[in-house]
């Protein structure tokens, strides 16, 4: 390799010299190897992309000449175009392969216009700046380029949380939906709910996540104690129970989804009043992780109303409640579906002993839990004081 040249502006001069043909050769290079700058209007390309080529060729020249790298003022231009390509949804490493690609095509032209020996050893030296040059731009525009993702993430997390806001309280959400490109339909209302296990709560990151995996289109309203979710009923909810045992997981705690499908929008705060009543009554009776219908506790939804029935129910109990082992042999002669003996075995007691709890029942309240017609209403009384004793506080 040759001395080096005794002017130190004359490789500037030759850079110069070839900017716009280099550019142009740049973006060339750019469209037949990256497929998304390939869809570009042609327009874009002759009337930016050029430009840009350009700009970023001389900013190069200059720097060369001043023997020094980019400061973060001397990008501007290249991180307004990393945000532009950010809000148009081009995939990052086809954003940075246009810098290794513009790159290697203006070396290769400039290269190949190189006539005399020096020509070629001045661009030789320049081949470190170079690499110091893009050692610095690519980390900038990158960085721009996430924040940048990361912000329109938000802000459209943020929309979808406001429009499911709205749809759950009954307000008017057609040009919230409009202004954020949504379709709106009808709805998988879900009301997850998680319960704390020893202080821990799952991370936001987690819930969202799987959230996310389920449906891309789900909008919701989430904290770490659980919050509402609507899925598109044009999307299947069948994997919601893996979902939601992943998010258990996570927390190590139980966690609960009550459903209900609100099938037009007018429906949905409906919807989300009968699934949150579900949820709450599936997590206050101590139900395990899972996903909660109507179907599931139906039951429990009926007494959980106030009402007449609810409280002659509860009444019926009441000369049991100092007597808690009268309220265990009630429990386990249904639990075993009247078996004496398998109620007694579960109990520990003899058999004789279980009869005489039972009898004692009859005796106290009035109705007889051997009695066939009877014992629907044990059941039904048991129910609604588990259900009083969950709202408790």
């Amino acid at each position: 390799m040759s001395a080096a040249p005794e002017d130190p502006t004359s490789v500037t001069d030759f850079l110069a010299g070839h900017v716009p043909e280099a550019a142009r050769e740049m973006v060339a290079a750019v469209v037949r190897s990256v497929p998304d700058y390939e869809q570009l209007p042609r327009e874009l390309v002759e009337q930016d992309l050029i430009r840009r080529a350009e700009d970023n060729l001389r900013l190069f020249v200059r720097l060369l000449a001043e023997g020094r790298e980019p400061q973060a003022a001397d990008l501007d231009g290249m991180i307004e175009v990393a945000v532009r390509r950010a809000r148009e949804g081009i995939p990052l490493d086809a954003v940075l392969s246009v810098y290794h690609q513009g790159a290697l095509a203006a070396w290769n032209f400039l290269a190949a216009r190189a006539r005399t020996g020096r020509e070629r050893d001045e661009l030789l030296r320049a081949v470190p700046q170079l690499l110091r040059y893009l050692g610095v731009v690519i980390p900038g525009v990158a960085g721009s380029y996430l924040h940048e993702r990361q912000d329109l993430h938000w802000e459209h997390r943020e929309a979808k949380r406001a429009l499911a806001q709205a749809l759950l309280q009954g307000k008017p959400a057609e040009l919230l939906a409009e202004r954020f490109g949504i379709v709106l339909g009808g709805y998988h209302v879900v009301a997850l709910r998680t319960a704390e296990a020893d202080g821990v709560r799952p991370a936001m990151r987690v819930i969202h996540g799987e959230i996310d995996a389920l449906s891309p289109h789900a909008l919701t309203v989430l904290d770490r104690a659980g919050g509402w979710v609507l899925v598109p009923v044009s999307e299947p909810v069948g994997r919601l129970d893996a979902t939601v045992a992943r998010i258990a997981a996570a927390a190590s705690s139980r966690v609960i989804a009550g459903t209900a499908t609100a099938a037009t929008v007018s429906e949905i705060p409906a919807r989300a009043e009968e699934a949150g009543e579900i949820a709450r009554l599936a997590l206050g009776l101590g139900r395990p992780t899972g996903v909660y219908r109507m179907a599931d506790l139906a039951l429990q939804y009926q007494f959980a109303r106030p009402g007449p029935a609810r409280a002659w129910l509860l009444g019926l109990l009441a000369p049991l409640a100092e007597h808690q082992h009268l309220m265990e042999a009630l429990r386990a002669y249904l639990a075993h579906d009247h078996n004496r003996v398998a109620a007694a075995e579960s109990l520990v007691v003899h058999r004789n002993t279980l009869n005489y709890r039972l009898n004692r029942i009859a005796a106290l309240t009035g109705y007889d839990p051997g009695r066939s017609e009877h014992t629907p209403l044990f059941a039904a009384a048991l129910t609604a004081f588990d259900l009083s004793a969950a709202e408790s506080p």
